[in-house]
């Protein structure tokens, strides 16, 4: 109980703060809040959290053995969960493409990375960022042909933080020295970047109104919880312990990622259900996270 009392409160004071800040900034109706907005978030995604993937990977000491099993359950569990959303659509009568997203994709970026590195540091932080790229790939290839009906894997090309990752693993690999110079940029954007990634969850939940409580509370149920038995699962099978397996853990039980509402508005499948599971996913988090990280430590 101590410990799950300690957790809530490292949780409530430099995880949920920053979002509940983000939150009550989209809240005010000044008119230069919502460019201010844009160009945060244009900064951050195309610019700010590519050059913080990019240094993680490239000062990360981390096992390759481990972080080959990291991505393996990161993949894993997202099959998993379209396996789950797929039968689901058949129980519920409603189209696979149209609630497919939100059950499979959790929010592998703007939450995890932040609370992984609070817990785990450096370790969490690096292989954070290696379960989230491999959902990311899915996702935008396996994820946008599920509801474009038509192969569009050219989206992929649109973010740029998977290629500067992966840059980042090739220095790492070749063990091409690091500035020092860099080392201090990574430090500085930690106290930048996971902050912002975590206002950016609180403000976008602003324009989400939950719709379908029925529907949307069986979606949340098999993402997070789900999402988190899979992951347990795979983590019995591949005997994996430390801090790999408990960031794998953490971050399949995430709520759904704000982008499958995005996606979900742009290809017409249910925009609707894919909000109600992000509103209804994040406020659920509240409390699972620290349970599960109180499970895993």
């Amino acid at each position: 109980m101590q410990i799950l009392i300690q957790v809530v409160i490292k949780l409530l004071s430099r995880v949920f703060l920053f979002a509940f800040i983000g939150y009550f900034v989209g809240k005010i109706r000044a008119r230069f809040i919502r460019p201010l907005v844009t160009v945060v978030i244009n900064g951050s995604l195309y610019w700010l959290i590519p050059f913080f993937f990019f240094l993680s990977m490239w000062e990360s000491s981390a096992s390759l053995l481990v972080a080959q099993k990291v991505a393996l359950i990161g993949g894993l569990v997202v099959i998993a969960c379209g396996l789950m959303a797929y039968l689901f659509s058949v129980i519920y009568g409603v189209e696979f493409r149209q609630i497919c997203l939100p059950i499979m994709f959790m929010n592998a970026i703007y939450l995890p990375i932040p609370i992984n590195t609070l817990f785990f540091g450096n370790e969490g932080m690096t292989y954070s960022v290696i379960y989230s790229l491999a959902v990311a790939i899915l996702h935008f290839t396996v994820g946008i042909y599920l509801v474009s009906r038509k192969e569009h894997f050219l989206e992929i090309i649109r973010m740029p933080f998977i290629y500067a990752a992966l840059v980042g693993v090739v220095l790492n690999i070749a063990k091409v020295g690091i500035p020092l110079v860099l080392v201090h940029i990574s430090q500085w954007l930690k106290y930048v970047t996971l902050p912002a990634m975590l206002c950016l969850v609180g403000y976008q939940l602003n324009f989400i109104r939950l719709q379908q409580f029925r529907l949307v509370n069986i979606g949340v149920l098999l993402r997070v919880g789900g999402g988190f038995l899979v992951a347990l699962v795979l983590v019995k099978l591949l005997d994996f312990s430390g801090p790999g397996a408990s960031v794998s853990l953490i971050s399949s039980a995430m709520p759904s990622a704000v982008l499958t509402y995005i996606l979900a508005k742009k290809y017409d499948a249910d925009p609707d259900f894919a909000a109600g599971m992000i509103l209804a996913g994040t406020l659920v988090s509240i409390v699972t996270v620290p349970l599960i990280i109180s499970f895993v430590r």
